[in-house]
């Protein structure tokens, strides 16, 4: 039995809104302090005790016998969730406010009048069960301990599990086994069909692709050693860097919009700021709040006052047509919808003006050190029989995207940068935890099994170092940089 309908449409709006249903962003259910809490549990508690309708158990579970807390629960998740996701979005932490717990209440509400409380719920029992389900697929046994408390795939909740293992044995989709002397949670034959079915819905909807985007944000806002490690393992990226400002062409006394700014790496110690100089303007955005943060710190300390910061997106600028001489970004394009950030990059750029991006492309991983070093990813690529998943470019991406939203006179140039891999705690933090390098592989496991995953990484970078000779523990990492004309 499976419960959910098609809920593309409202999954697709949900994530418009803004709303979310288990924070992935957290690891523990410390989330609150005891009055946000308090706020959260009684708004849920007081909602579902006089607005869940007959209509609404009848439309969602039909006959089958359903635990009253359950509702609550939903509603509980889903505020709690909202309300870390606006603390992230809004300061880069984690710590939920009363402002952050009464704005979540209100979306939810919204939500709800736009739709009703049954859809809201089966949104939530989609998701949940799709927690739970792959992780039962991915583990085959599960102690079900363990799955009441969520400790190896839900570790952020405050709440037992019990309801959900009760509904979903009800339903067919779990089975108790016991095995030397435990008991054990199994997915069913109909649970694996139903886990399909769940995640094709998931997929066309957008949710999944939402939930890596939060993700990779979320792992961005707290790369404190951003700038340490980016000096460390690419060597030449200030040097790339400075190239690129003379490869974009941007002169004294220009309007400059820069995308991805994170800490301000380009802005100041890669010369755009002295660049266009006190003549000249530049804005620059990001969508991590914590990097704009550092960054506006940097810019206060050096005095700089031709220089903006602001939150935001590639793909939605907060800008009028026609803005800017030139629109810029260095490392960002492969975190984006490259059409929508090339469109909008398009838009707000006057006539006769640059857009320019420096990139990262997909790299040779056929090499000895890496594949023995990361064979727990490439494995998981080798079951499907396909390369593993990453967010770089080919080469010929790009520049026909540029094309392709309309700008003409597109230059291109590859360019090999050498990146070192003989600091292993380093290069994990760096490439995977920070910049969310494979992330594409890893967002899909259960949480337990992508923080075994990273930790097993760290550990055989330190087998792989101790192995092989220093010289060899390199990395020709191919990029790009692309500029063209708004004609």
């Amino acid at each position: 039995m499976n419960f959910f309908p098609d809920l593309t449409v409202e999954l697709r709006d949900f994530c418009k809104s803004r709303l979310a249903i288990s924070p992935w962003l957290i690891e523990t259910g410390d989330r609150f302090d005891p009055a946000i809490f308090e706020i959260l549990d009684l708004e849920a508690r007081e909602y579902a005790a006089s607005n869940i309708f007959e209509k609404d158990r009848i439309k969602i579970f039909g006959t089958l016998p359903i635990p009253e807390r359950l509702f609550r629960t939903a509603l509980y998740e889903i505020m709690s969730s909202t309300a870390v996701l606006l603390a992230h979005e809004q300061t880069g932490q984690l710590e939920v406010n009363e402002e952050h717990a009464k704005t979540a209440i209100q979306m939810v509400n919204n939500f709800i009048q736009k739709y009703d409380f049954a859809t809201l719920l089966q949104i939530y029992g989609l998701v949940t069960s799709y927690e739970n389900q792959n992780a039962l697929a991915y583990y085959g046994l599960m102690p079900e301990r363990e799955f009441l408390l969520g400790s190896w795939h839900r570790p952020w909740i405050d709440y037992n599990l019990s309801d959900e293992l009760l509904l979903g044995v009800l339903m067919g989709n779990y089975q108790i086994v016991i095995k030397e002397g435990r008991r054990y949670v199994k997915l069913t034959d109909q649970g694996q069909e139903n886990l399909k079915n769940t995640k094709k819905i998931l997929k066309e909807s957008g949710f999944l692709a939402h939930r890596l985007d939060m993700l990779h944000l979320f792992q961005f806002n707290l790369f404190d050693d951003f700038e340490k490690l980016a000096e460390e393992l690419w060597p030449e990226s200030m040097m790339l860097r400075r190239s690129f400002i003379d490869f974009a062409g941007i002169k004294p006394g220009m309007k400059v919009l820069e995308l991805g700014c994170a800490n301000g790496l380009l802005t100041f110690e890669g010369g755009l700021a002295d660049r266009v100089g006190p003549e000249g303007r530049v804005i620059s955005i990001d969508p991590s709040p914590a990097m704009i943060a550092r960054a506006e710190a940097k810019r206060k300390e050096l005095g700089i006052d031709w220089v903006e910061f602001y939150q935001g997106k590639a793909e939605e600028l907060p800008f009028e047509d026609e803005s800017f001489d030139a629109v810029i970004g260095f490392a960002f394009l492969h975190f984006t919808d490259c059409k929508s950030a090339l469109e909008e990059m398009r838009r707000v750029t006057r006539y006769g003006g640059t857009i320019a991006s420096f990139h990262p492309l997909k790299v040779n991983l056929n090499v000895p050190f890496f594949q023995e070093w990361f064979s727990p990813i490439l494995e998981l690529a080798a079951k499907r029989k396909e390369p593993p998943k990453d967010f770089l470019f080919h080469p010929e991406e790009v520049p026909e995207h540029f094309r392709r939203v309309g700008l003409k006179q597109v230059q291109h140039e590859e360019i090999i940068s050498p990146a070192p891999f003989y600091q292993p705690e380093k290069v994990v933090q760096h490439y995977v935890q920070g910049l969310g390098w494979f992330q594409e592989e890893l967002g899909e496991l259960p949480w337990r099994a992508r923080q075994e995953i990273i930790e097993t990484l760290k550990k055989r970078g330190r087998e792989v170092c101790n192995k092989f000779p220093k010289e060899e523990l390199f990395m020709r990492w191919p990029a790009q940089r692309v500029k063209a004309q708004r004609c």
